[in-house]
């Protein structure tokens, strides 16, 4: 490949990541968000664009509906650039098919959960959950029942019974947090919230 080539290919790579993080935080998508068209809408929005690139007044019935309005421009490249942008996200959400991800949560009887595909930690396995988690792109956040209003946390620590399933941890702000687990530590109940940030 000429150099010259090579520098077209860089340019038009950098729009394109450049697209798919302008639809990320200026159009409302997320990775949480598109893990939802499990129905091929990404891919199909993809070849509309692709299809249509540089029509502006173009209809067409393939464009899928919850994208809203189906809006070409008069900018081939542009268009172009959209459309390849879509088809990462397509690929990216195919690659996280296997990943773990929401499963509801069913408390036992002591009102503990654990996700059905998050792996068993030993103590010490500090280092194998991390890469664990970086294997699966994910960030995770604490709630502890230590942190719970005081009825709800003296209840618990003045309590010998160890049910805690009158206990609802805090989500964290921000949509795409599941429930990896409600498990007991030595200073008491403490909920693990994962989310998917980055695609492994």
């Amino acid at each position: 490949m000429s150099e010259e080539n090579q520098i077209r290919l860089n340019s038009a790579a950098r729009d394109v990541m450049a697209e798919r993080q302008r639809q990320v935080s200026l159009e409302g998508f997320s990775l949480y968000r598109d893990d939802l068209y499990v129905n091929g809408e990404l891919a199909e929005a993809a070849s509309t664009y692709a299809s249509l690139a540089g029509k502006p007044r173009s209809l067409s019935t393939a464009w899928p509906r919850v994208f809203g309005e189906f809006k070409p421009s008069a900018d081939r490249r542009r268009d172009l650039v959209k459309a390849a942008a879509l088809l990462l996200a397509e690929i990216e959400r195919v690659d996280r098919v296997g990943l773990i991800k929401h499963w509801p949560v069913k408390r036992d009887e002591n009102g503990m959960f654990w996700h059905p595909d998050l792996p068993s930690f030993d103590e010490g396995d500090g280092d194998k959950c991390k890469k664990w988690l970086d294997e699966q792109g994910l960030v995770v956040k604490m709630s502890s029942i230590e942190d719970a209003p005081d009825e709800i946390s003296e209840r618990y620590f003045d309590s010998q019974n160890p049910d805690c399933g009158y206990w609802e941890p805090d989500r964290p702000n921000g949509e795409g947090w599941f429930c990896l687990s409600i498990h007991d530590t030595d200073d008491g109940p403490v909920c693990w919230w994962a989310r998917r940030e980055v695609t492994p």
